[in-house]
């Protein structure tokens, strides 16, 4: 795209907006996300970032698929068409390895907003001592369950995986099934959902990670025990092509009655308890993730935007993150996208905020944030390797869920990948 740029020189132009340099500029900055609530919300406030600083702002949002594929060519070729990127925590380290993204120390450091950021999720992104993205987006594993369901049934709420699959066959019928989890294969995918049940059963990728012994240990008795219950929820008591399903299915599949449970991240979770999306929204609760005999552990996902190494325009493009993470772009975004999942610690006062999602489900902010206590950082490891790690444990997962392996052959051919993939 050809690029015009402008000088402001005339002396004493007061500033109309914040983020606006007197400095030479570029009129166009390129942003790329793929989508989910907050990139939606942001890609239709483009027109505010423009209005307020007369810069103009492309935001692709495209599918996650499409996003792998014009990332490696942005990256590898060193194009420069893209200023600002989705990052991904688990990605970071790989590009920062790879050389794909640039610091933003400096930059952060000169934004007074960068204060209002939650420091988990801004820490998530110094590696090495540097900043290296800014997060906008820190979801974390929840569960919706169907009140009426259950008190029909007489039973309560799974507190374990165990209780689960106790109930499932007492809320299974022609109706409805008893639960849906992402079963497709991907380190985002089934591989945010399948270690909330393999680390309640004490199941670990590594022998040590916190120790540093990386060692694969996925092909282990808890893992094993963990992926058997995991594929006869999905089998068993899963609506019909449970062992395809994504995000998306499962979020339908609540949505519509089709489930009883469905375990996710909040901002799905969000939308199934939405009374504006869900026809079944004021009969759901909603729970914390079921736990096992090594207690609880809540998938967690950090997401934020990164500066590619190529970028054309880096100043201009620390501007726009500085605006898209704002406690005004934020607000905006939450209240009219479901996005309760925000990172600017100020939203959180926002009074409308509070109201829409207290109003959506009484329940909702104070569970995420109990889901969030719980949580640990490394839920999927934070190594370079761990992208193409979780895709090819995800392919071993998939295959056990859909017959084509046991849960012990699909362990052991995850295990050897691991160490095919890091050289052991």
């Amino acid at each position: 795209m050809k690029r015009i740029l402008k000088t402001a020189v005339a002396a004493g132009i007061a500033l109309a907006a914040p983020f606006v340099s007197l400095t030479a500029q570029a009129e166009e900055v390129n942003v790329l996300m793929f989508g989910m609530p907050y990139t939606n919300g942001l890609q239709a406030l483009a027109a505010d970032f423009e209005a307020e600083t007369g810069i103009k702002a492309n935001i692709d949002v495209v599918g996650q698929d499409v996003f792998e594929n014009r990332i490696t060519l942005t990256f590898t070729g060193g194009t420069g068409d893209i200023d600002v990127v989705h990052t991904p925590v688990i990605q970071v380290q790989r590009w920062i390895q790879a050389g794909w993204l640039q610091p933003m120390t400096e930059a952060v450091a000169a934004m007074p907003g960068a204060t209002d950021i939650l420091a988990g999720p801004l820490g998530a992104y110094n590696v090495n001592g540097d900043q290296w993205a800014l997060p906008f987006f820190a979801g974390v594993g929840l569960m919706s369950y169907r009140k009426d369901v259950l008190d029909e049934a007489g039973v309560g709420v799974p507190e374990t995986w165990a209780e689960m699959l106790e109930i499932a066959p007492k809320v299974t019928n022609d109706e409805h099934a008893a639960i849906a989890l992402r079963a497709v294969p991907g380190q985002g995918f089934n591989m945010f959902i399948f270690p909330m049940v393999m680390r309640a059963y004490g199941g670990t990728f590594f022998a040590d990670y916190e120790g540093g012994d990386l060692t694969p240990a996925i092909n282990s008795p808890e893992n094993v025990e963990a992926l058997k219950v995991y594929v006869e929820l999905i089998n068993e008591y899963g609506p019909e092509g449970a062992g395809n399903f994504n995000f998306a299915e499962v979020n339908a599949a609540a949505q519509n009655g089709q489930i009883v449970f469905a375990v996710e991240g909040t901002g799905i979770i969000s939308q199934i308890v939405d009374p504006a999306k869900s026809q079944f929204a004021e009969n759901t609760g909603i729970a914390l993730p079921p736990g096992g005999p090594a207690g609880r552990s809540p998938a967690i996902g950090v997401h934020g935007m990164g500066i590619p190494a190529s970028a054309a325009n880096p100043d201009l493009a620390a501007k726009f993150i500085e605006w898209a993470v704002s406690a005004e772009t934020v607000s905006k975004i939450a209240m009219a996208q479901s996005f309760p999942d925000f990172t600017t610690a100020s939203v959180a006062d926002n009074p409308d905020v509070v109201a829409k999602y207290a109003a959506i489900h009484p329940d909702f902010l104070s569970t995420r944030v109990a889901a969030l206590d719980l949580a640990i950082g490394h839920y999927r490891p934070l190594i370079p390797e761990w992208p193409s790690l979780g895709q090819a444990i995800g392919e071993s997962v998939n295959a056990a869920i859909n017959g084509l392996m046991s849960p012990e052959e699909a362990l052991e051919q995850a295990e050897q990948d691991m160490r095919d993939l890091l050289g052991l």
